[in-house]
């Protein structure tokens, strides 16, 4: 059950609340005192997660004998609450994005692993409208085998539109894109990269995915998104 009690606090019920609601659970209906018994919780601390548990709607109680006897609502009530608290999440969050855009014109991440890589092409997917990149490896295909084609087809699907300046040796992987998602102009071996520069979205990615060193250096800067920009362009350009 350690699984069980770790989820639900992550719900966002305490310890405590977790234990009184599986053991009621157990026990269809039970008094305070015997729950307290039960779960070795002090007997008027037992009383004060019952009133929390009772606010969330998860518990209720009845009187029998002239005693009160609590009951656990049916654990489906879980998702309502949280379903609850992602509406609640949902109404606010213009306004959180909105401090999160005007407090930080500078903005520096980093993402390390598959499951980083994973979360900065969802920001792309998010941001958008046009990507360009040069040094580009291929390699996503190989370390996302499954994902990264998705994300290609995501990507097609919002209409966004690519241009790689690609290493010549990456033709094995690039080759397989659809051609009317990406523009490919490949470099000659001498200027190939092992990192990637991607740019979009008044941001700049270097990307590294060469074995263990699988990372992503984020720039949210308008400035240098401009100026990456017009490396980019001057380079395409230039590229017979």
């Amino acid at each position: 059950m350690k699984d069980t009690d770790k989820i639900l606090q992550e719900t966002g019920l305490n310890e405590k609340e977790v234990k009184i609601y599986l053991e009621l659970l157990k026990q269809k209906l039970c008094t305070a005192s015997k729950l307290a018994k039960l779960t070795k919780i002090n007997r008027t601390t037992a009383y004060l997660e019952l009133e929390n548990l009772m606010q969330l709607g998860l518990v209720s109680y009845i009187i029998k004998n002239s005693k009160r006897y609590y009951q656990s609502a049916n654990p489906r009530k879980l998702i309502e609450i949280l379903e609850t608290k992602k509406k609640k999440i949902k109404s606010i969050l213009p306004k959180l994005e909105l401090l999160h855009s005007t407090t930080e014109e500078v903005k520096i991440e980093t993402y390390e692993g598959k499951e980083g890589l994973k979360t900065f092409y969802q920001d792309i997917l998010n941001n958008a409208k046009e990507l360009l990149a040069f040094g580009t490896t291929g390699l996503a295909f190989k370390i996302l085998d499954f994902e990264f084609p998705h994300f290609v087809k995501d990507c097609k699907k919002k209409g966004i539109k690519a241009k790689y300046l690609a290493n010549k040796n990456a033709k094995r992987y690039l080759s397989k894109l659809p051609k009317n998602f990406v523009e490919i102009k490949y470099l000659t071996e001498k200027y190939s990269a092992k990192v990637t520069t991607i740019i979009y979205n008044n941001k700049v990615a270097i990307q590294s995915l060469q074995k263990d060193k699988i990372y992503i250096t984020l720039i949210k800067d308008k400035n240098l998104y401009d100026s990456y920009k017009n490396y980019f362009e001057f380079m395409w350009n230039s590229k017979t």
